[in-house]
């Protein structure tokens, strides 16, 4: 029997594409086990999840979890991207598990012995997370055209999405969203209405029960008297996915009347009287 090796492999998105890429990553290694004479005991696989946080990749913490318990000898990754785009996170998995006994060999054209001289690992991983910095940008810039253009979002409750800027109304969910509406309108609380959306068995969008979260969620969004607001946030460190809202002054509105589930005479009222109930909850706090 030779040396016990573990495999880990990502893909950062569940399409199909990827998916039958990751497929293919579990064949890679299983033919170079073969070709080794190693034994594969375990491939640790992450799907849909991006390489740049540490703390969402289950897969990968699980795989250094084993590490200590001495359920390998050593590890392969097919690219230090696929390992991770954080340089700093890449840097200190890679000597926990040196500490361990446990060698990660990246298996990449050029990038074989990588792992055994820290100057190169840092290096590889340094340009991998360039290459992440570079890809957030696009993407960035590419959601911001599309914010301009009156992008719509994937699920919207109270709407069923046709295409990327076109939303068509759900007439069930339409019926509800005028029952919040109303409700608030008529001195009911948040959590009230959602306990009342329980209680007579009305699921969110995902199937689950309504929170007073969700219910405000909704009272605040002018989609539904027909306004589509665009660009209300960004992100400010693709690393960590932190995100921050944006000043009203640079969002993109877009009025679609044609959407309007309740009127905008009625969204302004209940805006009102929103403030009107943070007004009176910050005197009390304050009392």
């Amino acid at each position: 029997m030779g040396q016990r090796l573990a495999a880990y492999c990502r893909v950062s998105t569940k399409k199909e594409a990827q998916l039958d890429s990751l497929a293919h990553q579990k064949e890679f290694f299983s033919q170079y086990a073969q070709r080794e004479g190693l034994t594969l005991t375990e491939v640790y696989a992450d799907e849909g999840v991006s390489g740049r946080q540490l703390r969402r990749r289950e897969q990968f913490l699980r795989m250094l979890s084993d590490a200590g318990k001495g359920r390998f000898d050593l590890i392969a990754v097919k690219d230090i991207s696929r390992f991770a785009r954080n340089t700093v996170d890449c840097l200190q998995a890679v000597r926990a598990l040196k500490k361990q006994g446990i060698p990660v060999r990246f298996l990449s054209a050029g990038q074989e012995s990588m792992g055994e001289s820290e100057f190169i690992l840092t290096v590889y991983a340094s340009l991998a997370q360039e290459e992440s910095a570079n890809l957030s940008k696009r993407v960035k810039f590419g959601k911001e055209i599309n914010a301009k253009k009156g992008r719509v979002p994937p699920m919207l409750y109270g709407y069923d999405r046709i295409d990327l800027f076109t939303l068509q109304i759900n007439l069930t969910e339409a019926a509800v969203v005028r029952f919040l509406f109303e409700r608030y309108a008529d001195g009911w609380g948040a959590l009230r209405i959602a306990q009342e959306l329980n209680r007579l068995g009305k699921p969110t969008k995902l199937g689950k029960e309504w929170n007073s979260r969700g219910v405000r969620r909704i009272l605040r969004n002018p989609i539904y008297c027909g306004t589509l607001v665009n660009h209300k946030s960004t992100v400010v460190d693709y690393l960590d996915g932190t995100v921050a809202p944006l000043p009203e002054g640079v969002h993109y509105k877009h009025d679609r009347p044609e959407w309007a589930i309740i009127t905008p005479e009625q969204f302004e009222a209940v805006q009102q009287e929103m403030a009107r109930r943070r007004m009176i909850a910050a005197g009390v706090r304050h009392k």
